[in-house]
């Protein structure tokens, strides 16, 4: 007998609708969600004209393990705050602090992770007996990421490979569980947390492959200090200037209160594809433009491909 209560969001085929659509297709329905596993747009109106992006849960936008929980939060409200600084804006090398929190934070991320694991060999103290915990909704925090907002390449890279880690995180089997996780899930994002800090270490810091490659490899404080951070013998001097952007809006603070955190559930709601392929010209959707009267900066759509 079929189980009828599954409501994970998988999707039945129906036989009166084409075999290629989409199959989160529904005509009568004004969002058209897409089964993809890429970053997905948060086209949420400016938000999404600024070319915000959030993690693809996959179907799976609640969690009752809360360590889980916790780790997707932290990992998310941090880059939230590095891809909200003036640095992201610029091409040229990040400053000091810039580079020493995004450090920070995958050290700490890497260390909590360690924390919490519990090997297959270990009893799970953490999950329930009899009760268990109601799932809640992942928190997203969308971020600036199609488009030509972000100048700084590696911010950008660095926070793609962030953003698919998150989704990762939310499509693990270890979801499941009450509380623990294991070590392989541990293992899965702590290897993509150190991948961004090596790459960080020795682009910008001037470590190298067989240093940052070391079990007991950490980056010292000292590192980041007055006079030790010189990114001016690591890049040319091409890399170290460049144009002024054009004047455009950056949202402050209090603009960006609404969206610092927005459960999964609210905000798949704004979810779809970026069209980079469905007929726009240019980047796709999010085109940055100088506003002829010498005022803010205005979001354009581009026009139509030329033929």
């Amino acid at each position: 007998m079929a189980d009828d209560t599954k409501t994970n969001g998988s999707v039945k085929l129906d036989p009166s609708k084409p075999i290629l659509q989409p199959a989160g297709y529904d005509e009568n329905s004004p969002i058209h969600r897409y089964e993809t596993s890429e970053i997905l747009w948060w086209d949420n109106g400016v938000w999404g004209k600024a070319g915000y992006a959030i993690p693809n849960d996959g179907g799976k936008p609640t969690t009752p393990n809360e360590t889980i929980h916790f780790v997707h939060k932290f990992i998310g409200a941090e880059m939230f705050n590095l891809m909200h600084r003036d640095d992201v804006k610029f091409s040229r090398p990040f400053n000091a602090e810039w580079l020493f929190d995004l450090n920070k934070m995958l050290t700490l991320g890497i260390k909590r992770l360690s924390d919490y694991s519990v090997s297959w060999s270990d009893k799970r103290k953490g999950d329930a007996e009899h009760a268990t915990n109601t799932p809640r909704a992942f928190t997203v925090y969308p971020i600036p990421f199609f488009g030509e907002r972000i100048r700084q390449q590696d911010a950008l890279r660095w926070a793609g490979q962030v953003l698919l880690v998150l989704s990762e995180v939310m499509q693990h089997s270890d979801n499941d569980f009450d509380d623990d996780v294991t070590d392989l899930f541990v293992a899965m994002v702590q290897s993509k947390l150190r991948r961004i800090q090596q790459d960080m270490a020795m682009k910008y810091l001037g470590f190298t492959r067989e240093q940052v490659e070391a079990a007991d490899f950490v980056i010292p404080d000292t590192a980041f200090a007055k006079g030790s951070y010189d990114p001016s013998a690591l890049f040319t001097s091409r890399e170290m200037i460049e144009e002024r952007m054009p004047e455009q809006w950056w949202p402050s603070t209090n603009d960006l209160t609404p969206i610092a955190g927005v459960a999964s559930t609210v905000a798949n709601v704004f979810a779809k594809r970026w069209p980079i392929a469905d007929g726009f010209y240019g980047d796709g959707g999010a085109s940055e433009s100088t506003n002829p009267g010498g005022g803010s900066g205005i979001v354009s759509m581009p026009g139509p491909r030329p033929s």
